[in-house]
């Protein structure tokens, strides 16, 4: 079993456009498509899909509820979100095919947020069942009303339970990572942001690793259509295994939920069947967030067609004391 956190729900539409738009043009022919998803819905999704339990927690707009409400149902995703007045926001990613660009609203600007403690995520994270989930997964942007320190609050009440893999941005990933979950997941800019630096180079790839150890054990750090690199300490403490993912080729159709996909199925194989960061976890979990990008919206891959992609993936051991 693992639980996940979606505060930020989103009905993810792609409009595919014959071409990319000038001032004053006027659009005809333009494709739309729309499905429910947020990152950590997108997570859930696919971790059901591979047949693994999941307990998906969080909040969902009472107004727009029935399609998320439906997914859940036919994903086999229990139900643990919190209702709340409002709808769930519209996310729009616009491609065309000499670009995309993608239009994020935020989520739940007028929410009280004293409504809703750290401590009640906790409680449905944690949910009805004797023992604690393999993991507990807390993915997503938080509300505008929330406190930059909630996701770090989260994790402090919940350490002692279990392994904890955060996947945000910006202050909530600066106050998360210094509250040290088991995982961080940011993709480059937002590595850049947190450690104050731009990353250019392999050399300075290596740096922002070795610093992010410092905070959490294990590291992916995913830098798009140039792959991915994955981190972990060693036993003693001093050196670190450090591996660099090229992404396979691929038709890129939309961007929206390859990052979660590529997390979950990471987390699905490190924490769910305990394989540990072996190169076939990394091959599967690239090879996952790459053919994610070859669907609209956030829709799921086929895994089987994962698993034959994975093997063409071939995870390199980078120097461990670079930075």
């Amino acid at each position: 079993m693992l639980s996940v956190l979606c505060l930020s729900p989103a009905i993810d539409t792609t409009i595919s456009l014959p071409k990319f738009p000038r001032p004053g043009d006027v659009i005809k022919g333009a494709n739309e498509t729309a499905h429910v998803g947020g990152k950590g819905l997108n997570v859930a999704r696919w971790l059901a899909l591979r047949g693994e339990r999941v307990r998906l927690a969080g909040l969902l707009g009472a107004d727009n509820a029935a399609p998320f409400e439906e997914e859940l149902s036919q994903a086999g995703i229990e139900d643990a979100l919190t209702r709340v007045p409002g709808a769930a926001r519209i996310n729009i990613m616009f491609t065309s095919p000499c670009g995309m660009f993608k239009m994020n609203r935020p989520a739940f600007p007028g929410l009280d947020a004293s409504a809703f403690p750290a401590e009640h995520f906790a409680e449905k994270l944690l949910g009805r069942t004797a023992s604690a989930p393999d993991a507990f997964l807390l993915s997503g942007s938080l509300p505008a009303t929330f406190p930059a320190d909630f996701y770090a609050q989260l994790i402090a009440l919940l350490q002692r339970l279990g392994p904890i893999v955060l996947d945000t941005a910006g202050k909530a990933l600066h106050h998360g990572a210094e509250a040290c979950p088991a995982l961080i997941k940011p993709n480059r800019a937002e590595c850049a942001e947190l450690l104050g630096f731009s990353l250019q180079t392999e050399a300075d790839f290596l740096r922002a690793i070795s610093r992010l150890l410092t905070r959490t054990p294990l590291v992916i750090l995913s830098d798009g259509a140039n792959g991915c690199w994955f981190a972990a300490r060693e036993t003693n403490g001093e050196a670190h295994a450090i591996y660099r993912v090229d992404s396979p080729l691929v038709p890129v159709v939309d961007t929206t939920g390859a990052g979660d996909t590529l997390l979950a199925e990471f987390c699905y194989r490190y924490f769910a069947r305990h394989s540990g960061l072996t190169a076939e976890t990394m091959a599967h979990a690239v090879a996952a967030g790459a053919l994610a990008t070859t669907r609209p919206g956030a829709l799921p891959p086929d895994p089987e067609a994962v698993d034959r992609l994975a093997r063409e993936v071939a995870p390199v051991r980078m120097d461990a004391h670079a930075g």
